[in-house]
């Protein structure tokens, strides 16, 4: 039995190193993809043709978006061409760096294979695969994520044989959380609860607690500022909220668009709660001080909970959001499988089984491999044919973006057609409704935003808009008429 084991487990070890060389190298097939409608805002905000300066005082400041990101693709489009395929790349390098991250940051403690599943999981994620060369921030932040949690665990395990960790490891957790926290609000918060786990610990173990707190405080200290300028952002009287899907349905919606179909889904959910009911049993109290279970768990509950509370004004419920929750969510999977095959050899099967349904659940993504995003393009088009010369109202409110930015977004996808783009307002919205009626761009059209459309600008449209691609909307508008009592 024991000789079957071993081969067992070094045939699932073969299968499920295939899949992730296979997987690893699947971020570099896609990398001339077509600009989708966020990606059009990183190539506003990294324009070579713009001044840093500009760029700053004009659209970063005056948008929610943490701007780490859009510096740093700035600087690497003076480097190479700003195109999508060099753009992607950029972002694919830091998916990449994911990978390797992942085994050699994992803590020295941890069996070689529990290191290699996380990284093989890691490779596999068809999640991270498809959103690596996503022109955003979120490979990045997935990056610092896995980063900074690893070197949070190693930490702990260097607390618990009370040894203060080197001045060298304590600056690449608080360095590399300070980068996460100017990449993305979710792997803000993440750093910070996975720095108030490391102090916990430190107070427990009684050792490197003032550097885990001023540490932290220092973190905090210097990404505060941007979050006390977000806020005067949203809470100005024209800040508005675009996203407006019911948590219910969202929240199935996250955890299909994270772990896959609802076969998948299921199945990881009670991985997960019989191993949750494994670890209860066999670890009891010494459970607490399994750094490698609790962190994680209490990185993705607190985050959550936070998240809630802020989707309580704020709808923050969107799937690629929670994109920054897949570094402890893979740690997680990986201490659990780990913890199985610990108790029962066979359970190694499980392992291949998911690295082999997430490659399969991958070759069924296509509505992020587009080869190009042609709503609003076609729409420039169709605008550029009926409305020769006459400018465009553009519905601004909707898209969430400064109107400085969405003067480059808009123009990349209408070279060669001269026309006047005019951000949409109530002091010009009786314009938009003159003869000859101008036509009006609304960039993310669904029903809603046509009814917010109508009590924001006392407009409603003369017919049912013309749809372009998925969102793209083109309609000419009269004013609301009176109702008499």
């Amino acid at each position: 039995m024991k000789k079957f084991s071993s081969v067992l487990t070094a045939v699932c070890v073969s299968i499920s190193a295939v899949l992730a060389v296979y997987m690893f190298w699947q971020r570099l097939a896609h990398l001339s993809s077509g600009l989708a409608y966020d990606e059009l805002y990183s190539l506003a905000t990294s324009w070579p043709g713009l001044k840093l300066s500009y760029i700053w005082h004009e659209i970063l400041l005056k948008d929610v978006n943490l701007p780490l990101y859009n510096i740093l693709l700035y600087g690497w489009n003076h480097l190479f061409p700003a195109e999508p395929f060099y753009m992607r790349l950029f972002n694919t390098l830091a998916s990449l760096a994911t990978v390797p991250t992942a085994y050699f940051l994992a803590p020295a403690a941890w069996p070689k294979l529990k290191k290699f599943m996380l990284t093989a999981l890691t490779a596999c994620s068809f999640i991270l695969v498809a959103f690596g060369l996503y022109i955003r921030a979120y490979s990045f932040a997935v990056w610092a994520g896995m980063a900074f949690t690893l070197l949070a665990l190693g930490i702990i395990d260097a607390l618990a044989r009370q040894k203060n960790p080197s001045a060298k490891t304590w600056a690449a957790f608080f360095i590399i959380g300070l980068l996460g926290s100017y990449l993305h609000y979710f792997c803000s918060g993440l750093f910070f609860i996975t720095a108030l786990v490391v102090f916990l610990y430190a107070c427990y173990y009684k050792i490197g607690r003032a550097t885990a707190f001023w540490g932290t405080a220092a973190v905090f200290a210097v990404w505060f500022p941007w979050v006390i300028n977000t806020y005067l952002i949203m809470s100005a009287p024209a800040g508005t909220w675009w996203y407006v899907v019911p948590w219910t349905r969202a929240t199935w919606d996250i955890l299909q668009f994270l772990f896959g179909s609802p076969a998948l889904v299921g199945g990881i959910l009670v991985l997960l709660i019989l191993s949750a009911v494994s670890l209860v049993h066999t670890q009891k109290k010494r459970l607490l001080l399994n750094a490698s279970i609790i962190l994680p768990v209490v990185q993705i509950g607190l985050l959550l909970a936070v998240v809630a509370v802020v989707s309580l004004k704020y709808n923050l419920w969107l799937d690629r959001y929670f994109l920054s929750f897949m570094p402890p969510i893979l740690v997680l999977i990986a201490g659990c499988l780990y913890h199985l095959y610990e108790r029962h050899r066979l359970l190694i099967v499980l392992f291949p089984l998911l690295a082999a349904a997430w490659t399969a659940h991958f070759w069924n993504l296509d509505y992020l491999l587009t080869a190009e995003f042609t709503g609003l393009k076609d729409a420039f088009s169709f605008i550029s044919q009926n409305w020769p010369g006459q400018p465009v109202y553009v519905d601004t409110a909707k898209t969430g973006y400064p109107d400085k930015a969405l003067q480059v977004m808009l123009q990349y996808y209408a070279p060669g057609h001269q026309m006047t783009l005019i951000p949409l307002s109530k002091e010009n919205a009786p314009q938009a409704a003159q003869t000859p009626k101008p036509p009006v761009l609304m960039p993310l059209c669904t029903q809603y935003h046509l009814m917010q459309f109508s009590f924001d600008y006392n407009l409603e449209e003369d017919r049912e808009p013309y749809l372009f691609g998925k969102d793209v909307c083109v309609f000419t508008a009269h004013p609301v008429p009176e109702v008499r009592p």
